[in-house]
């Protein structure tokens, strides 16, 4: 496990009032754990491998273990703060704090995560879409600051969404709100791993960049990526379209459309002050945002489309550890 940053000496004691948090941003591949105090700022991080194959128990374990290292780094003991919050890919039971399916932690079905991680850590815990609390984060220290309406849109194997409405989490009826990547934006589309046809992640993803531009390679389009199309990767396509490669730069443009047109579909439905994207792709910068914002434009009635403002995450890779902290102090607070 690696320590990331320094956290305060060991003599800062935190107002007993205002104990800070810790996030915990599980991943299929790796865990990131934060100590995140109620200004939204990450005092203290740690990173492992998650390794969900050794089992549901066993993470929560080194979870819990990293937790304290990163409380001790910090000078703190569990008793110093308030609780945890985490935020985890996958169907989450929100009353019972269960992740009732998880596909990209093969095997984890009915885990009652909260309650693992509560009893081993000895502090209240909540449990949340990881999504969910990423989008929780951009509204309160993010790209949505000020706002009381957000729609966050995670951009890597599928897309992945969070909404934020009048300042809090929108789960839905069955806590399913947010599954903006299988919005069906072509009936006779690509079939999407879900079962359905034609769904946005199947356009809009990484993923779907990767395969369209392999695609293309290989039914005769020139590209300097040709040498590297097995282990073609978003970012791949992002340098070559900076060095000029046209179809990379087409692959961008046809990508950037493809989320504008689900884009438009969320502000025709829900109407909210920002949209947020986040993940990879978004390193590509205007070459994606530009498209991206001029599908919206022209797709868009105008008093959907008014005011609104279309942008890239402002926390990267703390929006999960912040928004997880924030989860569990709003559920505290009651």
């Amino acid at each position: 496990m690696k320590d990331e940053r320094k956290g305060p000496s060991s003599s800062s004691k935190p107002d007993p009032d205002n104990l800070p948090a810790l996030g915990v941003d599980l991943g299929g591949t790796n865990t990131k754990i934060g100590l995140v105090d109620h200004q939204g700022q990450v005092r203290q991080r740690l990173r492992l491998p998650t390794r969900p194959e050794e089992g549901p128990r066993q993470v929560a374990g080194r979870i819990c273990q990293a937790a304290r290292e990163c409380l001790a780094a910090a000078g703190l003991g569990p008793e110093q703060v308030s609780g945890a919050g985490i935020g985890c890919p996958g169907t989450i039971d929100l009353e019972d704090g269960i992740v009732a399916f998880a596909p990209n932690l093969p095997g984890w079905r009915d885990v009652p995560l909260r309650s693992l991680i509560a009893d081993e850590l000895g502090r209240p815990c909540s449990l949340d879409n990881d999504a969910n609390v990423a989008a929780l984060a951009e509204h309160w220290v993010g790209a949505g600051r000020g706002a009381s309406s957000l729609v966050l849109l995670t951009l890597g194997t599928g897309i992945g969404g969070g909404i934020i409405l009048d300042g809090r989490i929108w789960h839905g009826a069955t806590g399913a709100a947010g599954e903006i990547g299988h919005m069906s934006i072509n009936p006779d589309g690509p079939r999407c791993q879900c079962g359905n046809r034609g769904c946005y992640e199947v356009y809009g993803s990484a993923t779907a960049m990767v395969r369209r531009l392999r695609e293309a390679a290989r039914q005769g389009a020139q590209t300097t990526l040709s040498s590297r199309l097995e282990e073609l990767t978003a970012e791949d396509i992002y340098k070559a379209a900076v060095e000029g490669d046209t179809l990379a730069l087409q692959n961008l443009e046809d990508t950037g459309r493809y989320l504008g047109v689900g884009v438009s579909n969320i502000l025709h439905i829900l109407n909210p002050e920002v949209i947020v994207f986040s993940g990879g792709p978004t390193a590509a910068g205007d070459m994606l945002l530009q498209p991206i914002r001029e599908e919206v434009r022209s797709r868009t009635l105008q008093a959907c489309y008014e005011g609104v403002r279309i942008c890239f995450s402002r926390l990267s890779d703390d929006a999960g550890v912040i928004g997880a902290a924030r989860r569990f102090m709003v559920t505290a607070r009651g």
